[in-house]
């Protein structure tokens, strides 16, 4: 994929990895430097009011290699469903044009892009459950389909469409990849968290 000059922008720290503070470095399959490469970001993030503060879930970073082998592990049926379901329910394209008119004119605010659902509209401020990510190369955030934020109701909505095989396939990446103790598990798996 040959990437426009105009659409790659510094990771905004919001990407960065939650621990460090800093940017993610290797994949966290197979630990290829990230430097060198295309990737995904994406972070789970659970939201209390009542304290006005958010707490990471779970992050991670993947190569596109890594992500493109878990996606195809999904049912076919489930990547009609999840793909159908962002065509029907979210106007990708006018934001990606109002995204690109920004950017031309230097007005590209990641806050304004994760700020609401992508589906649904909702105010991360409304949210006590969301996902955020973004596709990077090195260090650089490539401004396309991405950055989104999607929030749980929607989240739980697409998680309606999967397969057994699918859920099964996210499971398995939550149990291998994020040592979570069985309760959070539990709440993760219940929750429509996806890895997408």
């Amino acid at each position: 994929m040959a990437l426009e000059k105009n659409i790659l922008v510094d990771i905004p720290r919001v990407f960065h990895a939650h621990g460090s503070n800093s940017p993610f470095t290797k994949c966290m399959n197979c630990d290829c430097l990230l430097i060198n490469t295309e990737y995904v970001i994406e972070k789970a993030i659970r939201r209390y009011k009542e304290f006005s503060s958010t707490d990471t879930i779970f992050e991670y970073a993947i190569c596109m290699k890594c992500h493109e082998e878990f996606v195809n592990s999904y049912s076919a049926s489930s990547l009609s469903k999840i793909q159908n379901y962002f065509l029907e329910n979210a106007d990708v394209d006018n934001k990606r044009a109002v995204l690109r008119e920004k950017l031309r004119d230097g007005q590209f605010n990641i806050d304004e892009w994760i700020s609401h659902c992508i589906v649904k509209g909702t105010p991360v401020s409304d949210l006590t459950e969301y996902q955020i990510g973004c596709q990077c190369v090195g260090n650089k955030m490539v401004v396309m389909n991405m950055p989104f934020m999607i929030g749980h109701e929607a989240m739980d909505e697409i998680a309606q469409l999967l397969s057994e095989k699918t859920r099964g396939e996210m499971d398995r990446f939550i149990d291998e990849f994020f040592g979570l103790p069985p309760e959070l598990k539990k709440l993760l798996k219940e929750s429509g968290v996806l890895v997408i």
